[in-house]
């Protein structure tokens, strides 16, 4: 089985696939390498905050995607991240 290296909340982790796990952590440790490759040229420089959720965000949703279990419907959150 693949190392929770990221800390994904236990429940989730275990829900996903092997699949589905190396995809989140190759995904969101690419994502924090490689901000600039991710986000329009043109702009605003995203926080190393903000720009962690982001790539959370990203990684999550390609881990779901493996195991087809993307939502239907998104809940938009509020955050301090503009």
């Amino acid at each position: 089985m693949e190392s929770n290296k990221n800390r994904v909340p236990k429940k989730q982790w275990r829900r996903w696939s092997e699949p589905a796990q190396v995809v989140f952590n190759r995904t969101y440790e690419f994502a924090m390498r490689n901000p600039e490759l991710m986000v329009h040229p043109k702009a605003l420089v995203v926080r190393p905050a903000c720009w962690k959720t982001t790539a959370w965000n990203m990684a999550w949703i390609a881990a779901d995607a493996v195991d087809d279990c993307i939502p239907d419907e998104v809940v938009e959150v509020e955050s301090g991240c503009r």
